[in-house]
């Protein structure tokens, strides 16, 4: 009866042996053999990153200001503050109707500004490829959290309001954090520009930028400082033609002419 027992358990044993190599091989060719349908689009983008892509693509292009922030510790509440601060800064009406002249005379309707965070794998071939090398130098630049901001217009006014702006949100997020909670506290600086895609600009470079005239103050200056010789002598030509210059000559004649005591 024992040697039976033994048998019939060594039968057991030998069947979920059988068993278990049986499963674990079905196991291994299914896995073999199993197709997901991202592996057909493992040599091009997904249509999410190639709307992005082609997204960056055109900000790079029609941007006059591209300016790049470091991000720590900011949520998706704190940033959609931020993007509605941006998007309440309107553009000055002389640049809209630049705007619009360059888009042919059609209606500019597109938002002001664009404030976004920033996928590094795909704007770093994007900036590597463009034609302009202040946007190149971009590239060292796209590493960690970053966050993008880009201006269609470049307007010293504009871009100081936009960054007052900005600063509001982060500093009330800041401000309402317990030091002693040990929660970290959000920060959004700027770190790097790109002007007109023709120079590149570093943050500490910023302030400077805000603080210059617009176009239409500075062209005025210029035409100011050019036309000031050309109406001071014309106005010494006037007072000649009235006589004044007669009169002075006449005058200092007849000093020259009374004897001396």
């Amino acid at each position: 009866m024992d040697r039976a027992w033994q048998r019939m358990a060594a039968l057991q044993r030998q069947a979920y042996a059988m068993c278990v190599r049986a499963y674990a091989s079905g196991a291994r060719t299914s896995k073999e053999t199993r197709h997901f349908a991202y592996q057909d689009r493992r040599t091009k983008l997904s249509d999410r990153k190639t709307h992005l892509y082609g997204t960056y693509e055109r900000l790079m292009n029609e941007s006059e200001l591209l300016l790049l922030f470091e991000m720590e510790n900011v949520n998706m509440t704190l940033m959609k503050e931020v993007r509605a601060q941006v998007a309440h800064i309107p553009i000055p009406a002389a640049d809209r109707e630049r705007l619009v002249a360059l888009n042919g005379g059609q209606p500019w309707d597109r938002p002001p500004s664009r404030f976004s965070v920033v996928r590094t794998g795909l704007l770093r071939p994007v900036c590597r490829k463009h034609e302009s090398e202040a946007v190149q130098q971009l590239g060292p630049y796209l590493h960690g959290q970053l966050a993008l901001l880009a201006c269609p217009v470049l307007s010293p006014e504009y871009v100081g309001r936009l960054l007052r702006a900005m600063e509001k949100p982060v500093s009330a997020a800041a401000g309402a954090i317990d030091p002693k909670s040990g929660q970290k506290v959000p920060k959004l600086a700027p770190l790097v520009a790109v002007v007109e895609r023709a120079r590149l600009i570093e943050a500490q470079g910023l302030p400077a930028l805000t603080k210059l005239p617009d176009l239409a103050t500075l062209r005025a200056q210029i035409v100011g400082l050019l036309s000031a010789p050309g109406q001071q002598l014309a106005g010494v030509l006037s007072q000649a033609r009235g006589g004044l210059l007669a009169a002075t000559l006449d005058a200092r004649r007849r000093d020259l002419e009374t004897p001396a005591p």
